[in-house]
């Protein structure tokens, strides 16, 4: 007699050493996966070479246990024949602000409806920065991303709720090929008199003017404004930076 999905799914997580619950309506994240073991692990190179390069810092971070391998045929509502990699698994009401987080970074990344044999393990959000918006671009080299995110809201002047622009440049087969951050406060700045972090999603690519603040004297601070492009060239993520002055308090010295 053939056994059933959830025979094969309790001999897999026994050998595995995983507890097995009462089955259970779940989302699961996926990552990515393929038709066999090589490809799925390739997969999940993909993923373990973004945390390495920081890509989710203060974004998401799964449970541990995950990301984790599994024989689609083994879950109810996952499609047979494959290996897919999994970064966790959710409660229904969940698992959509999970994977929109994922997918500003990623939108290859997907989720299933399944019927689950294990406790659920929903990665985390947060809790440094979230998701204002994303936006992506095909370019000769590969696929450009960037996400623009927004920390913890402040109302200490002293430690005030910044945002940050995540670009990322991404080969064709999934490799990553560069990433870069800027932040900044977006607010209006007392001494320059402009916002002090302005993103740009719109365009060819994306863009960011944002503003440093220097020693000066008495009469204030010095403040630098770098706007960076982000272009690509070569297979390289390429962050075209000028900075000017547009404060300078150098010589407003009390003598």
């Amino acid at each position: 007699m053939k056994a059933n999905g959830f025979v094969v799914l309790a001999a897999v997580l026994a050998w595995m050493g995983v507890a097995e619950a009462e089955p259970q309506p779940a989302q699961l994240v996926i990552w990515g996966g393929g038709k066999d073991t090589a490809e799925a692990e390739a997969s999940l190179g993909r993923w373990q070479e973004r945390v390495k390069n920081k890509v989710w810092d203060g974004t998401l971070k799964v449970a541990e246990g995950y990301p984790r391998i599994v024989k689609s045929d083994t879950v109810p509502g996952l499609k047979p024949g494959f290996m897919v990699v999994v970064l966790g698994a959710c409660s229904p009401a969940e698992g959509p602000k999970v994977l929109e987080t994922l997918k500003a970074f990623e939108p290859g990344a997907y989720a299933r409806d399944v019927t689950w044999a294990q406790p659920l393990a929903c990665p985390q959000l947060g809790p440094e920065w979230r998701v204002l918006q994303s936006k992506s671009w095909k370019k000769k080299d590969g696929t450009l991303t960037a996400v623009l995110l927004q920390g913890p809201e402040s109302k200490d002047a002293y430690h005030p709720t910044l945002q940050a622009l995540r670009v990322m440049l991404r080969a064709p087969d999934g490799e990553l090929l560069g990433v870069d951050e800027r932040s900044g406060d977006p607010r209006e700045n007392d001494f320059a008199r402009q916002p002090g972090f302005i993103p740009t999603l719109d365009g060819s690519g994306p863009t960011v003017t944002y503003l440093d603040i220097g020693a000066g004297c008495t009469a204030g601070p010095n403040v630098y404004e770098t706007r960076v492009r982000y272009s690509t060239a070569g297979e390289a993520l390429t962050p075209q930076t000028r900075t000017e002055t547009l404060v300078d308090n150098t010589h407003n010295c009390d003598r």
